[in-house]
């Protein structure tokens, strides 16, 4: 492997698969070890919400 691959993997392997992070979807390599350290969330890395991120409509299902 390589040592980039080997940074994202120790990355995913070490909180950012609880982060909601994966192979498809890494911070950049300067930030990963920040990014553990502060348990920073993809949305939040990405300068959005849980519900952009993820495109949640807040309204959805509600009937008033």
């Amino acid at each position: 492997m390589s040592m980039i691959k080997d940074k994202a993997m120790d990355f995913l392997n070490n909180g950012g698969f609880d982060l909601d992070y994966d192979e498809f979807n890494l911070p950049k390599l300067d930030d990963m070890d920040t990014i553990l350290d502060n348990n920073v969330h993809v949305w939040e890395y990405k300068g959005m919400s849980e519900e952009e991120y993820y495109g949640i409509d807040k309204n959805e299902g509600r009937t008033d």
